[in-house]
């Protein structure tokens, strides 16, 4: 089922990365001008409307012009926001999945199906335009795989340095190793709760979409494990998930 949901995951985002054009429209003028942008609004046999990098908005009619063409974009040009759009950071929340895996997953140990994920508050902030720092403030819980019984449930806090690749200014790569602690309790199975804090490890992908100049849209996929002990019922267990989410986040100047 995990190779399944790695493979939507990953078709979902090639596909909202290659959607991303590194062509813009050129407009070749009778008098000798140039104009590049994104054409917004054609009127056939009559006129164009064509909106510039730095938001200029022009408007030609068609005997002032010589040629439409579509061109690789260079540099800069290859993005709609301007320098005084850049962002160094988020900070947002997201919901997905969570798909037990390993002993957790194995019905004759942790017995655990899959569930839900929610990254309360889900950060990042760069130094540099390609490193940082990321965190989060998680809870999860993974249902029984024998009804009438409490899931797993557990929640921490996560952080760790923040590897940012930008593919362009609305779609940017980001990898986040972090470590932190989880707290979790353990079901009841008839002889009561127990919690117990652990050390525990995340390993994660993000794509975020900038949609404008303060809001951003991401996919994440993330690798979780912690083994909390459970000193009363006398033993360890290993809880191990790959989760998959969708969030939203402000964009932090």
């Amino acid at each position: 089922m995990k190779n399944y949901l790695a493979i939507l995951l990953f078709s979902i985002i090639a596909s909202v990365s290659f959607g991303q054009t590194n062509y813009q429209d050129v407009v070749y003028l009778k008098n000798g001008s140039i104009i590049r942008g994104l054409i917004i609004e054609q009127v056939p046999n009559a006129s164009i409307k064509i909106e510039t990098a730095d938001r200029n908005v022009f408007v030609f009619q068609m005997g002032e012009i010589e040629k439409i063409t579509k061109e690789a974009m260079e540099g800069k040009r290859a993005d709609r926001f301007s320098d005084s759009d850049k962002r160094k950071g988020y900070i947002g929340l997201s919901l997905g999945v969570s798909v037990p895996v390993g002993s957790f997953a194995d019905n004759s140990d942790g017995m655990a199906n899959a569930g839900t994920h929610l990254n309360l508050v889900n950060f990042g902030y760069l130094f540099s335009e390609n490193f940082g720092i990321a965190g989060f403030w998680f809870g999860a819980a993974n249902p029984l795989d024998v009804p009438g019984y409490d899931p797993w449930s557990y929640g921490g806090i996560m952080a760790g340095p923040l590897l940012s690749f930008p593919q362009s200014q609305k779609v940017e790569w980001d990898f986040r190793p972090m470590i932190g602690y989880a707290a979790t309790t353990l079901p009841d199975v008839g002889y009561g709760i127990e919690q117990d804090m652990s050390l525990a490890l995340n390993l994660g992908a993000l794509v975020r979409l900038n949609v404008g100049r303060k809001i951003a849209l991401s996919l994440s996929a993330d690798y979780f494990y912690t083994k909390p002990e459970f000193v009363d019922y006398g033993f360890e267990q290993s809880i191990g998930t790959v989760s998959f989410g969708f969030g939203a986040a402000y964009r932090l100047k």
